[in-house]
């Protein structure tokens, strides 16, 4: 099912790559960077609560190790930047199954794989950059690999039935989501 996902979302992923690798590519203190970091953080703080809640350790043992949002305000006190969120990000309230909280998963797991990439690039760009502000592209560090086989694996040989259709869309959804937050000017 994730092998279909990675095909039938690859425009989606694309189109969202390329509105952040933009506003990568155009960092040019750490200022910006926290207030993009701070973008993201708007983003997922209610999204990931949204699908911890949905998603349990039955479907994924490993879930309570799957928390990106705190590497994000780790980041953002470490750039010494407010994480007082004021835009609510409404897109969480439209997850509702097992199935879409797979989907959005998918995303949010995915992006720890292109998280190490942008980290690299950070650092070239923004040399004063510590890692202890870049946790949350460096995800998991040297175990990001591994920990996307294990959520691989744990979705592949779930033990519940999983609406591919529903997953596949929540997945496309949270791209767009994403691409559109990414869009706006906060």
């Amino acid at each position: 099912m994730l092998d279909h996902l990675k095909i039938a979302t690859k425009v989606n992923h694309s189109s969202v790559e390329k509105v952040l690798v933009h506003k990568l590519k155009n960092l040019s203190s750490q200022e910006e960077y926290a207030n993009l970091l701070f973008q993201l953080y708007g983003f997922y703080f209610e999204l990931e609560k949204k699908v911890h809640s949905i998603i349990d350790q039955t479907l994924l043992p490993d879930i309570s190790k799957r928390v990106h949002v705190a590497n994000l305000h780790t980041d953002l006190v470490n750039l010494n930047h407010s994480v007082a969120i004021t835009t609510t990000n409404k897109y969480p309230d439209t997850i509702a199954s097992v199935s879409e909280a797979v989907g959005v998963l998918y995303v949010i797991e995915g992006s720890t794989l292109g998280g190490q990439f942008i980290a690299t690039m950070l650092k070239k760009q923004l040399p004063t950059l510590a890692d202890s502000q870049i946790n949350y592209f460096l995800s998991y560090g040297e175990n990001t690999m591994e920990m996307w086989k294990q959520f691989k694996l744990s979705i592949e040989e779930k033990a519940i039935d999983i609406d591919e259709k529903s997953a596949l869309n929540a997945a496309q959804n949270t791209f767009k989501a994403l691409e559109d937050w990414l869009q706006l000017s906060l």
